[in-house]
């Protein structure tokens, strides 16, 4: 039987790192090993993609998030029980956000586990989306909270696109966005105060360039 699944790569910015959403598989193929979170696509279920997008979100307790389909892989290699294939969605969660199930793994870390199936090549899909995405719209800016300084927003890009940034091309380049509302707030501490801003529209926006190193 030719089976259809639904792979999900999670990521979260805390503590300043990525850090990926993974759960150990509890049946054979590949028991013990860690996986990611996935589903059988399921007819009477599912009546389409964003139905089985959204029952996976739920099962792992992730309501609010940004997702996107990355790519579709199939073959008779990925899995040993035969033919499969799976829809790979990137899904990128606040710094807090905890799931009902698994466990969350720094990205720097992952070469010490072992992944089930073909779960390595699906993750570094997720990522190379991810990276290459954020050099030219605000995608990062998904991992951040509901409130955040200009500051916070350039270390995500920064984090995610492993480069420093000049900050004031960065910052021109994020007003010119148009995406940010001053929330009339301030986040005070050991720095003087910095304005909080929150996305005007929860949607990735594109750039009008593209950034190139440290240019930004």
């Amino acid at each position: 039987m030719l089976r259809m699944s639904l792979d999900m790569v999670v990521l979260r910015l805390n503590e300043e790192r990525l850090e990926l959403l993974l759960e150990t598989r509890d049946r054979p193929p590949f028991t013990h090993c860690w996986q990611l979170p996935a589903l059988r696509i399921d007819e009477t279920r599912d009546r389409d993609l964003d139905a089985a997008r959204h029952r996976l979100l739920a099962e792992w307790g992730l309501g609010h998030c940004y997702s996107e389909q990355v790519c579709t892989l199939g073959n008779l290699e990925r899995d040993p029980r035969g033919w499969s294939t799976t829809l790979v969605y990137l899904c990128l969660v606040e710094p807090r956000e905890e799931a009902v199930r698994g466990h969350w793994h720094p990205l720097s870390a992952l070469s010490g586990l072992d992944l089930a199936f073909d779960h390595d090549q699906l993750i570094a899909r997720g990522l190379e989306r991810l990276r290459i995405k954020s050099r030219y719209s605000t995608l990062p800016l998904q991992l951040l909270g509901t409130e955040f300084t200009l500051s916070e927003v350039q270390r995500a890009f920064e984090i995610v696109l492993q480069t420093p940034m000049n900050t004031a091309a960065f910052r021109k380049r994020i007003h010119r966005a148009d995406i940010l509302v001053d929330t009339g707030r301030k986040r005070t501490g050991k720095q003087r105060p910095a304005i909080l801003y929150r996305l005007e529209n929860p949607c990735c926006v594109m750039f009008d360039q593209v950034m190139n190193g440290a240019e930004a």
